[in-house]
């Protein structure tokens, strides 16, 4: 691991963008996890035709954590497609889906509102997606202080 506090490096993985589930409320009483929940929503909007099943070639992006929070661009870095701040993204979660692909979903949205935005992203791997959930908790766990 590189020995530059997390603070002030950027990682970047190449992924692909499936889509973007708008409005999910995931407010109200449930015994389900809430990853487990957030995940339902994104596999009904798959099977609605809201959000694609599988990567296309032309969805092929550069995901950027920083301590800035979440940027998307083309895979060279020229056209921003999407900016999420730190403090906007409120869950990252990492699944494998019913086709046996590793993607994860990276809910949006603000502080007191139970409504969200859910990004969907397909990874080259398992061992990618991982990666991108700790180098985004690690950021978080740096710029509150949890980290040492």
């Amino acid at each position: 691991m590189d020995s530059m506090p997390s603070l002030y490096r950027t990682s970047h993985f190449g992924v692909y963008f499936l889509g973007k589930v708008q409005d999910i409320n995931l407010g109200g009483i449930s015994t389900r996890d809430p990853d487990i929940q957030l995940i339902d929503r994104i596999e009904e909007a798959q099977l609605d035709g809201k959000l694609n099943m599988i990567q296309k070639d032309e969805e092929k992006r550069m995901m950027s954590v920083s301590k800035y929070g979440i940027k998307v661009t083309d895979t060279q870095k020229l056209e921003v497609f999407q900016r999420h701040p730190l403090h906007t993204v409120a869950q990252i979660v990492y699944y494998e889906d019913s086709f046996f692909k590793n993607n994860i979903a990276l809910k949006i949205g603000s502080v007191g509102r139970n409504v969200f935005d859910c990004y969907v992203f397909q990874c080259q791997g398992e061992d990618q997606a991982q990666s991108i959930c700790q180098c985004v908790k690690d950021v978080f766990e740096t710029v509150t202080g949890r980290i040492p």
